[in-house]
């Protein structure tokens, strides 16, 4: 496993899928959310990544959904967000 985590919102598309493929490369594992249906791409990614990817569900509109993250992230260390 990777010695940083980050947690990157909207990973699914443009900036956030590049910014979490920048990150896998550096090494980083991701925790990455994604509003609805994961793109091909970023299903690729997650794919090619080693298991260094963890995909989670967030509208960040919804504070349900934010409250649930960050309960579901309780043991979770992360370096970025």
């Amino acid at each position: 496993m990777a010695d940083k985590t980050a947690l990157v919102v909207g990973a699914s598309r443009t900036i956030g899928l590049a910014v979490t493929g920048e990150l896998l490369q550096r090494g980083w594992s991701v925790v990455a959310t994604v509003r609805g249906q994961q793109s091909e791409e970023f299903r690729q990614l997650a794919k090619q990544a080693g298991g260094r990817v963890t995909a989670e569900q967030l509208d960040i509109t919804e504070a349900a959904q934010i409250s649930a993250l960050r309960e579901r992230l309780g043991g979770v260390s992360l370096d970025l967000l």
